[in-house]
C-alpha cells in the first residue's frame, strides 16, 4: 500500500495540540507525530481490512480528536493514569467546538484504546484506532497484517522524535511507584 498523508487530519490534530504545547514542552513534535502516525496507520489497517478510500478513518473529525487527546492526560495532569483525564479533556473540547454527539465515540475510543482483546469489529473505529496506537506504540513489532514497509514509511514521514524513549522512562517511573499496578490505562 502506498502512504498518503491526509494533511487534514495532521492540521487538525496540530490545531487541538498547539493548545497544549506548553504542557508538553519539549515532548511536543514527538507526541504530534505519534497521533498522526497512529491516525495514518488506521488508514492503512482499514484499506488491508477491506474498508474503502471513501471511508478513511483520517478522514473522521473522531480520529482527529481521539488522536489529539488518547494520551494527552501524561502531561495535561502528570499522570500514569492517564484515561480519565484524557477523555475528560477530549469530551470538554467536543463541546466546547459544539460537537457533543462526537463524545460517546471518542469516549469509547480513547478509554479502549490499550485493551489487549479486540475491542470491536474490525473496521470499527474503536478497534481501528486500538490497533493502530498498539502499531505505533510498539514501533511496528505488533503490525495486525501490515507491512513492515508500510510502517517504516509512516514512521518516515513523521519520526519519533523521542516519543518512545519518553514512554520507556514513563513506564519505568510506574512499575518503580506502583509495582503491584504498574499499567493502569491496561484492560482486558
Amino acid at each position: 500500500m502506498e502512504l498518503t498523508v491526509n494533511d487534514g487530519a495532521a492540521t487538525g490534530i496540530a490545531d487541538i495540540l498547539e493548545t497544549w504545547a506548553s504542557a508538553l514542552g519539549g515532548d511536543y513534535r514527538g507526541y504530534l507525530n505519534h497521533a498522526i502516525r497512529v491516525v495514518q496507520v488506521a488508514d492503512l489497517l482499514h484499506l488491508r481490512a477491506g474498508g474503502g478510500e471513501a471511508e478513511l478513518p483520517s478522514a473522521l473529525p473522531e480520529f482527529v480528536v481521539a488522536a489529539a487527546f488518547h494520551d494527552l492526560g501524561i502531561w495535561s495532569d502528570g499522570t500514569w493514569d492517564y484515561l480519565p483525564p484524557s477523555i475528560e479533556r477530549a469530551q470538554r473540547w467536543l463541546r466546547d467546538t459544539g460537537d457533543e454527539t462526537r463524545i460517546p465515540l471518542v469516549t469509547t475510543m480513547i478509554d479502549d484504546h490499550h485493551k489487549l482483546r479486540a475491542a470491536a469489529g474490525p473496521l470499527s473505529p474503536v478497534e481501528l484506532f486500538r490497533k493502530a496506537d498498539t502499531v505505533d506504540f510498539t514501533s511496528g513489532i505488533v503490525r495486525f497484517g501490515l507491512s513492515a514497509r508500510d510502517y517504516r514509511a509512516v514512521r518516515r514521514a513523521f519520526p519519533s522524535s523521542g516519543f518512545h524513549w519518553k514512554l520507556v522512562r514513563l513506564a519505568t517511573a510506574g512499575a518503580l511507584r506502583h509495582p503491584l499496578h504498574p499499567a493502569p490505562m491496561v484492560k482486558f
